[in-house]
């Protein structure tokens, strides 16, 4: 790794790498307020000129609602050429189907996405801003190694089968809560009906169990978004059903590390990151120069005490800042939060190694 860009977004995340070989690989573009995702993502197009692969951790409009938005305005970006895209595989449990069809309705409940299917519509904003031009995507889980020209990732999250009884209880209990938005809201109950006779869901998951690797995709560029023309206040139940659907699918994003360079723990759960960590320690990997902590810097486990890192990086907002766990300096040797700190670069010079740049100002936290 030759550098990496996190850009201040706020609550959210969008930050790139430049591997060994020159490479740039971008990961997520989102924030809680989307057209702040977008200027991040320019900011860092235009630092690195262009970028080549494309990692989303997980479905959250907060880790890729920017790109979206993005796409719409593609002139912008009149050398983006993406060649890869990665996303985490869904891993198989007992409640799989239903809770996908659920999750796919409550995404159009609550974004007004084109098909619910956020793979879908991710994929086509990316063709949008790539001008047609057709590209590779796959879905990866635990043990699948993205090698990007000699710059190997390896995803640690999530697995190919879940079975941790916490995890699965946080499933069951936002399927409870979705079937109580679906007595209470019509528009919830349209919609749920909608997906499963369309079947979207059944195509999106006969895809996710292939096992041959690359796809090509080839999508229409000049597909419009669907947006909700005004905001309306959601009913108390759907707000629930959908934090417990986003809480469910916190288990099922990526976590990924680049040799002892970079560990990005994305959204995991306090449950994951033990198992996570646990794996890396029986592999001697406890030290690495770059850490993304995870939940933007507000999640902590007791196992991540043993690990060490030079830079800690948040990104967050003035809301996650404040929740950010202290732990995190102390196996940090400087720990970093974009809210406090600005957009932060830290390039890579074979000379001098690595030193840091903040735009903004700089202030440990």
């Amino acid at each position: 790794m030759r550098g990496i860009y996190v850009a201040d977004v706020g609550d959210g995340l969008c930050m790139a790498i430049r591997t060994i070989s020159g490479d740039v690989v971008q990961i997520d573009c989102g924030s809680q307020e989307i057209k702040v995702a977008s200027n991040g993502l320019k900011r860092i197009f235009n630092h690195f000129y262009g970028f080549d692969v494309f990692v989303l951790s997980h479905f959250h409009i907060d880790h890729y609602g920017g790109l979206l938005n993005s796409s719409i305005k593609f002139q912008r970006y009149p050398s983006f050429r993406v060649r890869e895209v990665y996303y985490p595989r869904i891993p198989k449990f007992r409640e799989r189907r239903q809770f996908l069809c659920k999750l796919f309705a409550m995404n159009m409940r609550v974004f007004g996405s084109e098909t619910g299917v956020m793979e879908y519509d991710f994929l086509r904003a990316i063709t949008r801003i790539n001008r047609g031009i057709s590209f590779w995507h796959q879905p990866v889980s635990k043990g699948d190694l993205i090698n990007i020209n000699g710059s190997i990732f390896e995803i640690v999250w999530p697995p190919a089968v879940i079975d941790d009884d916490r995890t699965l209880a946080d499933i069951r209990r936002a399927l409870d809560d979705f079937n109580d938005a679906l007595e209470k809201d019509e528009t919830t109950r349209e919609l749920y009906e909608r997906v499963r006779e369309e079947g979207v869901f059944e195509e999106y998951l006969g895809q996710q169990d292939e096992k041959n690797g690359f796809r090509e995709y080839e999508g229409e560029y000049t597909h419009t978004i669907v947006r909700r023309k005004e905001k309306r206040e959601l009913p108390e139940a759907v707000k629930k059903a959908n934090k417990s659907l986003r809480k469910a699918a916190n288990h099922l994003g990526l976590a990924l590390f680049e040799d002892n360079r970079l560990l990005f723990l994305g959204d995991t759960e306090k449950s994951e990151i033990k198992q996570i960590v646990d794996g890396l320690k029986s592999r001697t990997r406890k030290d690495f120069l770059i850490f993304i902590p995870p939940h933007h810097g507000t999640h902590w486990h007791s196992s991540l005490g043993q690990m060490r890192c030079i830079y800690s990086i948040a990104s967050n907002g003035k809301k996650l800042c404040s929740k950010m766990n202290p732990h995190f300096k102390e196996i940090s040797e400087k720990s970093l939060a974009t809210f406090v700190n600005g957009d932060i670069i830290i390039p890579g010079d074979k000379r001098r190694g690595f030193s840091l740049i903040l735009p903004r100002f700089y202030e440990e936290i």
